[in-house]
């Protein structure tokens, strides 16, 4: 029997193929399909989300442009990286390149420049197209191809691959930023579900503010189900990239892959460089790096939260790649832990407040204010626990400090940016993190989400 814990965990069974022809694959018809304007098409004011998701898509989503990015100075460098690796042998442009088109245009033939379109994320629409325009279409449990992203599940392991990192696709492109293409100029790669669809310009509905107003029930919007799905997924597609990086042969991917362990982006940025320092401090002695080596915190912090049945496995499998960094970890190990990690996903809401309490409490005292990725896991986690009491009926005026602290604390985590109008640039790094600002604000917006969850959404509001 399992000790009580915050929220249940399910047991998934894929069931397997059936026996017969192999399927041949969906065929994929480009973003024109949905660009009616009776479809995905219409103008975003005065229509359902639905109806503009195409004109937000093209308009203001970065996706759009991801195809773009191929075109510019920064990817002729980063090619140019590549070609270093691998000896110095001729490449081709990043518009072709297999290091990049995988995740920058994923789509084939004419469609590369539309970058991440449609199909990218909602499944190739040969099978489903005319379908799902028919009345009593469903898109949970369809079986024509249609990818569920209101599923919180799916909507990750569509992200993952390109956020995280994924398998070398069947032509060869791959899908992994290595610390050589960071170093060549490539953001890092830094995924977290609920705060990707918090920034991106939604083109669906708000299925948290629909159910703290009684639109859909509350019991199908579960936002702390999504944070720790979300944060369960992005780990276990980290440990199938490092089980990848650990196994490959030097020198046996032409620098295409991280092929020589150990592969840095697999670590704490901080463990080598600096931590970063608020602006007051600039020109002054600042304090070296931490000195010790840890694996990613962004995927690692809190996981035992979010996954506490696998919580002992993963913590002394962490424990052990960091004790013996330079030494390829055992591919075997982390793509066992990462299978047994996928068998799991987070169902339901906690009501026992002192559960709550003692996650929350957990994650302040255990997190460094002066490391970026530990502190935006507790912000999404606090996040997450605040919107399941909006979700469970809590009034606005109930949860609008809590929400005011999180943004505050969102403000500090913020990337700084330089310049204006089409000479911004917003950095991919915490250049003006001020720890001991974090420290206050961290700890102001966790006592306010754990008191409200200690209250529950019914109860009388205690004089502050």
């Amino acid at each position: 029997m399992h000790p009580r814990r915050p929220w249940a965990i399910v047991v998934v069974l894929v069931a397997g193929v059936a026996s017969g022809a192999e399927p041949q694959p969906r065929a994929p018809l480009g973003v024109s399909s949905c660009a009616s304007a009776g479809c995905h098409a219409a103008a975003e004011a005065g229509h359902a989300p639905w109806q503009s998701s195409f004109t937000v898509w093209a308009t203001r989503d970065p996706h759009s442009q991801a195809h773009r990015a191929l075109e510019g100075p920064l990817a002729e460098r980063i090619v140019a990286a590549i070609a270093n690796r691998a000896g110095g042998g001729p490449q081709p442009s990043a518009t072709g390149h297999p290091a990049c088109v995988a995740c920058h245009a994923p789509s084939p033939g004419a469609a590369l420049r539309e970058g991440v379109g449609c199909e990218s994320c909602h499944g190739a629409a040969g099978d489903w197209v005319v379908a799902h325009t028919l009345p009593g279409w469903k898109t949970r449990g369809n079986a024509a191809g249609m990818v569920d992203l209101a599923d919180p599940e799916a909507c990750a392991r569509t992200c993952t691959p390109c956020h995280v990192g994924g398998p070398l696709r069947a032509d060869g492109a791959t899908m992994e930023v290595s610390h050589d293409l960071i170093a060549a100029g490539h953001p890092r790669l830094a995924f977290e579900l609920r705060s990707f669809k918090a920034g991106a310009p939604p083109h669906w509905r708000d299925r948290v503010a629909l159910a703290a107003a009684g639109t859909v029930p509350a019991a199908d919007v579960d936002p702390v189900g999504e944070w720790a799905t979300g944060r369960i997924v992005a780990l276990e597609a980290y440990l199938g990239q490092v089980a990848r990086q650990s196994a490959t042969v030097s020198g046996a991917s032409g620098g295409l892959l991280a092929d020589t362990w150990p592969e840095l982006s697999a670590f704490d940025c901080y463990g080598c460089h600096r931590q970063a320092v608020a602006a007051a401090d600039r020109g002054q002695p600042v304090a070296t790096s931490r000195g010790g080596v840890r694996l990613e915190p962004l995927v690692w912090s809190l996981i035992d939260v979010a996954a506490p049945d696998a919580g002992a496995e993963l913590t002394a499998l962490r424990s052990d790649i960091e004790r013996g960094w330079w030494l390829p970890p055992d591919a075997d190990r982390l793509r066992g832990a990462a299978a047994r990690l996928a068998a799991t996903v987070r169902t339901g809401r906690t009501g026992d407040a002192a559960l709550v309490r003692q996650a929350v409490e957990r994650a302040v005292a255990t997190t460094d204010p002066a490391n970026w990725d530990e502190t935006v896991a507790v912000v999404t986690m606090l996040e997450a626990l605040l919107d399941d009491q909006r979700v469970k009926g809590m009034p606005g005026e109930r949860t609008a400090a809590a929400a005011a602290a999180i943004a505050d604390l969102r403000r500090l985590l913020t990337f700084e940016a330089q310049g204006s109008g089409a000479t911004r640039v917003r950095f991919n790094n915490p250049r003006a993190h001020d720890p001991a600002a974090v420290r206050g604000a961290l700890a102001a917006a966790a006592a306010l989400v754990e008191r409200l969850s200690t209250r529950g959404p019914d109860a009388p509001a205690r004089p502050r």
